[in-house]
């Protein structure tokens, strides 16, 4: 009786293990096919969305690239809200400190002129309106520093009102963190949106519906047109910007 019960055990200990490994294998091609699907549905939305002829930035330049690809997955969501003749990336505007500054993204609407600046961050970050820099904390406490976003969209913000002509308080910056980041500890205004990529959206929509109406379509199009000018700078024009950002930042 004893032989008849370990055999049945030792049978029963082969179906379980058969079973976990079916599992196993079910489990990784259900996570294998998922990272697939978005992978291609990535390849397809940089094109779809406009992003590849706004930027300039084809699926290899934008895919590998950790800020790109920040900036494309806001992109995308934004096209979802807006029509795309309104959105606009990396755009080079005359600067102050250096020659041109960069803008990630700006969407014209109606109700304002919206001015992103993404942060393709995970982690812990912490930071105040009044620091130089912040800090991102990752994963066995792993610290890197970073140019405070409020200074550098401050920065932005003029370098758009100045080249519009609009409004200063036309420009609605948002600091736009990824949705992995934690934001608890960031200690600034009440009037500074620092959200993550989810409450951008909601707060954009929520402006988009609600907020009163600061331009007609005439002037829509005058500054469509003039953004138009600043966007797919050449590779040489970028890296020379790049250089020049370096240099102030080491003064």
């Amino acid at each position: 009786m004893a032989k008849k019960s370990k055999r049945q055990g030792d049978i029963f200990d082969v179906i379980f293990n058969i079973s976990m490994f079916i599992g196993m294998v079910i489990a990784i091609t259900i996570r294998t096919t998922m990272k697939i699907l978005l992978f291609i549905y990535d390849v397809i939305t940089i094109y779809s969305t406009g992003y590849h002829k706004k930027s300039g930035n084809g699926f290899f330049k934008t895919y590998f690239n950790k800020g790109h690809m920040g900036e494309f997955l806001l992109f995308r969501k934004l096209s979802r809200i807006t029509h795309k003749d309104n959105l606009f990336t990396n755009l080079y505007l005359p600067g102050q400190n250096t020659t041109h500054t960069e803008l990630d993204i700006v969407l014209l609407s109606h109700k304002g002129i919206f001015l992103y600046e993404v942060k393709n961050y995970g982690g812990y970050i912490y930071g105040s309106r009044d620091d130089k820099y912040w800090t991102q904390v990752l994963r066995f406490f792993i610290k890197n520093k970073f140019f405070n976003p409020l200074r550098q969209n401050f920065v932005h913000h003029k370098a758009l009102e100045n080249y519009l002509g609009v409004g200063f308080v036309e420009i609605i910056p948002i600091i736009s963190f990824s949705n992995r980041s934690e934001l608890s500890k960031i200690q600034v205004n009440m009037d500074s949106y620092v959200l993550q990529t989810k409450d951008t959206i909601k707060l954009t929509k929520k402006i988009l519906k609600s907020g009163p109406v600061l331009f007609d379509e005439a002037h829509l199009k005058q500054m469509r047109l003039k953004l138009t000018y600043a966007t797919l700078k050449d590779q040489v024009f970028k890296d020379n910007h790049v250089n020049e950002v370096k240099q102030f930042v080491d003064k």
